[in-house]
């Protein structure tokens, strides 16, 4: 680590000096004194090299000596670019243990421009801002291929082996979103399981696989695919889901010791839209008495006279109620610490937004590559702002939003 030092009336003269420029002013003091700093160090280098320092004479025992400098660039990622003077030796021997070797390639900058084309910049703009603001320029095809092995990297994570791990809870749903592709809108659908890892209760995006989710036979390829990659089937305990077509018995059908609920959010939406306006808060607020109800028999109860207030004015909304009942109470069996994440397809929905929303100003050239590209890149974003956040902790920032 760098330790540059300065002295308090060196200090004050640059702040005097910086007529408003002290955030520049600074970095260029900075940069002046890494340059003096590390030309001190290289010079040292090659004294302890030759072993004597350059005032001391040749003498028979020694056959290597000085032979000047040679210039070098280096660029501090957030700073800018100083030139350095490396000395070199007679014989050419010396190689500084300082500097980085010459690749032609820094992965700090690299992994920073990757980061930003998958965050919505193109390849034209980041070979502008590379050479502006970051100190080398890369050209659109050199980004080109800084991106490609991002890409690589996202694909093996997206299809990354899961033996070993457990997963008490699946999150499961699909969405639609937008792309531009070639300059053509165009829309995608894409299916996406959630899992809630067993070890520390850490939300993990476990698939995406593009594909119709109204599609019950995407759904099995996907539970499948999970199985082959090593997931526990047996661990998991409950499937949280939307009312697909089909998907609650074939997701049974590959995790046999798990229990499905039913996305209550949904529900509630679907039912209230079979309701006048008129009486669609006071319908709201009879089915919240069922959902946040204390116990199992108090929502049963609940429900019991909701059908009795509502049953003959508004029978098909009742219904989508009644012919899910027991699947919307499923997580009267869990933890309390639990029920109000496991009610809903909150954290899934929460991650197809920003699907969405990454995706809606993106313009993808490569079709399907380039979207899964994009969907594994959002996917793990929103993984790291999920582990600082174990499941117990959701109830306090999710809750079931009024339809």
């Amino acid at each position: 680590m760098l330790h540059i030092t300065t002295d308090a009336h060196a200090g004050m003269e640059l702040a005097r000096n910086s007529e408003g420029k002290k955030q520049q002013s600074l970095k260029q003091h900075l940069l002046e004194k890494m340059k003096t700093w590390i030309n001190g160090l290289l010079e040292g280098e090659r004294d302890e090299f030759l072993g004597r320092d350059r005032h001391v004479p040749l003498d028979e025992g020694h056959d290597n000596y000085r032979n000047g400098y040679r210039p070098r660039r280096i660029n501090f990622f957030g700073l800018g670019k100083i030139e350095l003077k490396v000395p070199r030796d007679r014989k050419g021997e010396l190689e500084s243990q300082w500097l980085p070797e010459r690749k032609g390639q820094d992965p700090e900058l690299e992994a920073f421009l990757a980061e930003a084309f998958l965050a919505g910049l193109s390849t034209r703009d980041l070979a502008r801002i590379s050479g502006k603001h970051l100190g080398h320029k890369y050209d659109s095809k050199q980004i080109s291929r800084i991106v490609g092995r991002a890409t690589t990297e996202l694909e093996a994570w997206r299809r990354r082996s899961l033996q070993g791990q457990r997963y008490k809870f699946l999150y499961v749903d699909g969405a639609n979103f937008l792309v531009r592709i070639n300059g053509h809108v165009s829309r995608q659908s894409f299916c996406a399981v959630l899992g809630v890892s067993e070890e520390n209760e850490r939300f993990e995006v476990l698939a995406l696989e593009m594909g119709d989710r109204e599609r019950a036979d995407l759904w099995a390829s996907l539970f499948g695919d999970l199985a082959d990659r090593g997931l526990n089937l047996e661990a998991v305990e409950l499937g949280i889901m939307d009312g697909l077509p089909g998907l609650e018995s074939i997701f049974q059908r590959f995790f046999p010791r798990a229990q499905t609920q039913r996305c209550q959010k949904h529900a509630k939406a679907n039912a209230c839209r079979r309701v006048r306006k008129q009486e669609r808060e006071l319908f709201s607020k009879d089915l919240n008495a069922i959902f946040y109800a204390p116990t199992q028999s108090a929502a049963r109860a609940a429900f019991f006279a909701l059908k009795q207030q509502w049953g003959r004015l508004f029978p098909s909304a009742v219904q989508i109620i009644e012919k899910d009942f027991d699947s919307l109470l499923t997580f009267f069996q869990f933890d309390p610490t639990y029920w109000t994440v496991l009610r809903t397809t909150n954290p899934i929905e929460r991650l197809n937004k920003e699907f969405k929303r990454r995706t809606r100003a993106m313009e993808v050239t490569g079709g399907e590559i380039s979207t899964y590209r994009c969907l594994a890149y959002v996917a793990q974003t929103m993984e790291y702002r999920w582990s600082f956040h174990p499941l117990s902790q959701w109830s306090t920032v999710y809750t079931l939003n009024a339809a």
